[in-house]
């Protein structure tokens, strides 16, 4: 045992007094970004938008992974059981690396020994949207109607940001409404538009076409200020609802060990590609604006919204699959 212990101690010195040679030629061969969602959504975009950006000023190529599963926790814990040296990124969102931890008995991982935050990618936000031939104009119709006879709402999913929100809205109001969860918000949104469920707090990115198109009507935006894409829509914060912001996140982390200077290395990267008029251009037209900033700015982000949904999961009695 005690040479085990002794080994493994001379190994990590060895492997610490090294690192300062090894940081200044890293990266020194591909990245891997381990993208927890299925191909082609938002996350994955934005995810391989950074990806794309970044890899030609640490002149190495990011390999983007995506390893979808239990509501981003799978691949999410792959990744942070990866080797701590540099060479692995999860993306991060609200939902895997602050919501689901409440949500679920065991994600595969600890928010806060496991991961080492990198950066903050930016953020969107939820839009309530209702059908068009449900009869209701505005959230106090919403609110007056659901007091009146308890109505559906849909998510893409539980725990998802959208189910928190209509949640939040059901608590703050003191209404009912029941919880249609689908796979995903492409079947709400068809749902949405059918009259199958009259109310969906969908993400902007994903809800804004079919608005735009007329196909559904949209209520309240859940930022702290308006849409630049819906300039016309109130906040809920407008609507009397204080403290009703929902702002769905992107980020990037590494395994908690990660040496500090490829996680520097990789913040300034990541920093300056999001910099890029190109990038910021793609990001604001899916309507997600960009951010930045330091690792530990995204780590005081987790620590607040995973607090903040922990209540409002408790309070809710909401359980996870």
């Amino acid at each position: 045992m005690e040479r085990r212990f002794f080994a493994g101690l001379l190994f990590g010195l060895i492997a610490a007094a090294g690192w300062p040679v090894a940081a200044q030629t890293y990266p020194a061969h591909p990245v891997k970004l381990v993208i927890p969602v299925p191909p082609g959504g938002s996350a994955d975009v934005v995810g391989r938008l950074l990806a794309t950006a970044a890899s030609t000023e640490l002149g190495q190529p990011i390999i983007v992974d995506n390893r979808a599963g239990a509501a981003g926790s799978v691949g999410t814990a792959s990744a942070l059981k990866a080797p701590a040296d540099g060479y692995t990124l999860v993306q991060c969102s609200i939902g895997s690396c602050a919501i689901n931890a409440s949500l679920y008995k065991n994600i595969g991982y600890d928010l806060f020994k496991d991961m080492a935050p990198v950066i903050l990618l930016g953020a969107s936000i939820n839009v309530l949207t209702v059908n068009n031939e449900s009869g209701i104009r505005s959230v106090k119709d919403l609110v007056d109607q659901a007091r009146r006879q308890p109505m559906a709402y849909a998510s893409s999913g539980v725990g998802a940001s959208n189910h928190l929100a209509a949640e939040l809205l059901k608590k703050m109001a003191g209404i009912e409404m029941t919880h249609v969860p689908y796979k995903g918000s492409g079947p709400a949104i068809t749902d949405l538009i059918g009259g199958q469920v009259p109310v969906f707090f969908d993400n902007e990115p994903s809800i804004l076409p079919f608005i735009k198109q007329g196909k559904v009507r949209a209520l309240a935006v859940t930022g702290k200020t308006r849409s630049a894409n819906l300039p016309d829509v109130p906040t809920m914060e407008e609507l009397g609802f204080a403290g009703f912001v929902i702002e769905p996140w992107y980020a990037f982390a590494a395994p908690a060990g990660t040496p500090e200077p490829a996680i520097r290395r990789l913040n300034t990267a990541f920093n300056n590609a999001l910099n890029q008029p190109a990038v910021r251009d793609r990001m604001v037209a899916m309507g997600i604006t960009p951010a930045g900033g330091s690792p530990e700015a995204l780590g005081r982000l987790i620590r607040s919204e995973y607090t903040r949904w922990a209540e409002l999961i408790r309070v809710q009695g909401i359980k996870g699959d």
